[in-house]
């Protein structure tokens, strides 16, 4: 965080078509270049150190955000493949393979998720989120 005086800015990385929680767009919504770090926890109604979280926590959604449009490494699609067999069984390894293959050189870890989830029934696509989630991917 900026030093007190200084107009605080959005943290690096972060767009605001970015998908987050609504209680941290609320936050970082009051940044807008000219506000310093008191003014914004002020109109906020946050104390400093909670102001703090909030961008910090802000700063893993962003990393996360960014991960998922990086391609898909071997240890990622292990770990993806890890979360799905919990929820599919050993099938998960082929669905897995299938999805790359048709994502060929685009295979990023959204359009990897994207494509695994629209195999599942709502109910397996809440429980891979939750095996995802457990693992820092979703």
């Amino acid at each position: 965080m900026n030093a007190a005086g200084r107009a605080l800015t959005w943290p690096d990385g972060l767009r605001a078509e970015m998908a987050l929680p609504f209680a941290l767009w609320r936050t970082l919504d009051l940044i807008d270049g000219t506000r310093d770090a008191a003014e914004v926890a002020r109109l906020a109604g946050l104390s400093a150190p909670e102001l703090r979280r909030k961008l910090h926590e802000a700063q893993g959604w962003i990393t996360r955000a960014e991960d998922h449009q990086r391609p898909v490494t071997d240890e990622a699609a292990r770990q993806v493949t890890q979360c799905l067999t919990q929820v599919v069984g050993p099938v998960a390894e082929l669905m897995v393979e299938e999805i790359l293959e048709d994502l060929g050189g685009a295979a990023t870890l959204s359009a990897l998720l994207s494509g695994l989830t629209a195999e599942l029934t709502p109910e397996q696509t809440g429980r891979f989120a939750g095996h995802l989630r457990s693992q820092g991917l979703a």
